[in-house]
């Protein structure tokens, strides 16, 4: 079990989440998401990560899985993520809480401006606002898609 708690998953069908930052995919992320703006971010309301007999109160939830839209028509799905404002304090929780900083954030522009890795090897992305660090992300899991339609445009 990762930190975030999950696990690298391939179900059989080609998909296969990333649960470590290579240098090979350092390399992919710098090409092709870095210094993206962020143009949409999609919170679940469940986990991967979650305890299935004793899931998290909305209010307590601390490990989330979204999809963060790029303005490059990539998107992230991420599983496991935790929420930090800043790299020394405990994670954010709270499902409205998170909802109202990364909406606030999108609304008033925010940027993947930096990747980097915990000593884990588990993705951190970087959320900026003219190149200060806003948000930080640990993901436990991710992949990386194509998206045309923005969800609230759908």
């Amino acid at each position: 079990m990762r930190a975030n708690g999950v696990e690298p998953e391939d179900d059989g069908e080609g998909f296969e989440m990333n649960s470590r930052l290579t240098d090979e995919l350092y390399e992919q992320l710098e090409e092709e998401v870095l210094g993206e703006k962020v143009v949409g971010l999609a919170l679940w309301e469940e986990s991967l990560a979650d305890d299935e007999e004793n899931p998290p109160e909305t209010d307590e939830r601390q490990v989330f899985d979204l999809d963060l839209y790029l303005e490059n028509n990539i998107y992230f799905e991420l599983y496991g993520a935790l929420f930090f404002a800043d790299l020394d304090g405990e994670p954010l929780q709270g499902l409205d809480r998170i909802g109202t900083i990364v909406a606030a954030l999108t609304e008033t522009g925010v940027w993947l401006d930096d990747i980097a890795a915990t000593e884990e090897d588990e993705l951190v992305l970087i959320l900026s606002q003219n190149h200060e660090p806003k948000l930080y992300l640990s993901v436990g899991g991710w992949t990386l898609n194509e998206w045309d339609t923005l969800p609230d445009e759908e």
